[in-house]
């Protein structure tokens, strides 16, 4: 097996997730064109799969720091002062990473903690 394979994790979007980005979207929508909503919504969902070989990418995120899963998030840019965190954990037993959120970052970090589900 080689090398990229043997590091490979399987993305498991989370039933929270899934709902956070459909609640995503129905918000860009509010900003934005439907072709720019697809288009971020695309991108998102690459760079939430590229964490299969990148698991480890991901800053801690420090309003969960106190679970027992250990959080990460990746930033996707919107716009120069709006981001996207994809919020994730790794199983590394399992070799999966659940994503668990997709909080745009000009909402209340606070909500994270609320938001967030533990395994």
């Amino acid at each position: 097996m080689a090398e990229s394979e043997e590091t490979k994790f399987e993305v498991i979007f989370t039933t929270s997730a899934r709902l956070f980005f459909y609640e995503l979207l129905d918000y860009l929508f509010n900003f934005y064109s439907f072709t720019r909503v697809e288009q971020i919504s695309l991108e998102l969902i690459d760079l939430a799969l590229k964490l299969s070989h990148l698991y480890d990418r991901g800053t801690p995120e420090p309003e969960l720091i106190s679970r027992s899963n250990k959080y990460r998030y990746l930033l996707y840019n919107r716009t120069r002062k709006k981001d996207i965190k994809i919020i994730y954990y790794v199983d590394y037993q399992l070799r999966h990473v659940y994503v668990t959120d997709f909080f745009p970052t000009e909402m209340d970090n606070k909500k994270i903690s609320r938001r967030s589900e533990s395994k």
